[in-house]
């Protein structure tokens, strides 16, 4: 297996320590994916056993790297899968932002590792100076690839395009100090409400006039304690009960540049938000819901 890459724009540089960092807060290991087109980062929940992925990200590598080579195991399995702690990927990214050069390269010292060459501008002379970092890795084998694919979910009741992902931070943050559960609830008349419930109070906010991207309404209510606006049609309302601290960590991706950012809610079950970008960044996030 051979990997290596370099990227010198400004701008990709600045994104991809962006994604790294947004990934770092949300999971202190995940899975880079390499393939021919693309990288991925997949962060598993609670990185034990075979479950399916909490968070999918992938980038297109024509966007980020002005060359990109790749050779894989053999001519079926071209692509490379690491287990790396994120929080070292991150760390040796943070000079990235002011950096002339980034190559990253896969290879063997005392073990695997990813070895990133930053070159650096020098403040005291002309020529530059080169940061080196070795990231151990872990090569996953072909046999646990599977654990690593894009989930099948169930087509979503309802998908609501997001306000401002810093606004919603500051909402969920002074919600899970006072519970940890947040009720996420979006009507196709472009309604999103976040409510939470304590013994001493229930709170809520609502956000109005988003655009609705899809709605396969009717919904069944028949077995739900929903609590609506009086005259609210529930059958065009849908809700998902998630863990306000994981909702809270997709909202730190914030700091990535992006266009939109879109809710979709398969009814009680599932919640999945995802992240675009105008380079055809995509970062998804599944929360599963909290049934009683």
């Amino acid at each position: 297996m051979k990997f290596r890459a370099v990227m010198v724009d400004a701008g990709p540089m600045r994104e991809f320590t962006n994604i790294v960092s947004t990934i770092s807060r949300l999971s202190k290991e995940c899975i880079l994916r390499l393939s021919s087109d693309k990288l991925y980062l997949i962060v598993s929940e609670d990185n034990s056993g075979p479950t399916p992925p909490m968070l999918w990200c992938e980038m297109p590598q024509s966007t980020f790297f002005l060359e990109y080579q790749i050779v894989g195991v053999d001519d079926e399995y071209k692509d490379i899968y690491l287990g790396i702690v994120s929080a070292n990927l991150s760390k040796s990214l943070v000079t990235l932002k002011t950096a002339k050069c980034l190559k990253m390269k896969l290879t063997k010292k005392q073990c695997p590792c990813l070895t990133l060459e930053i070159e650096m501008p020098s403040s005291t002379s002309q020529q530059s100076r080169q940061v080196t970092h070795d990231i151990p890795v872990v090569v996953i084998p072909r046999k646990m690839w599977s654990e690593f694919h894009e989930p099948r979910v169930p087509h979503p009741d309802i998908s609501i395009e997001l306000p401002a992902l810093k606004q919603l931070r500051t909402t969920i943050d002074r919600m899970k100090c006072m519970c940890p559960e947040v009720v996420i609830r979006a009507s196709a008349e472009g309604r999103l409400t976040l409510q939470i419930k304590t013994d001493l109070a229930k709170v809520s906010t609502r956000f109005k006039d988003l655009r609705v991207e899809a709605f396969e309404g009717p919904i069944d209510h028949s077995d739900s304690e929903t609590e609506t606006q009086i005259m609210e049609d529930v059958s065009r309302t849908c809700y998902c009960r998630v863990d306000a601290k994981k909702f809270s960590m997709f909202l730190s991706a914030d700091q990535i540049s992006h266009n939109r950012t879109i809710c979709s809610i398969v009814h009680k079950k599932l919640v999945i938000l995802c992240l675009q970008t105008e380079e055809n960044v995509k970062l998804q996030c599944f929360i599963t819901g909290i049934v009683y």
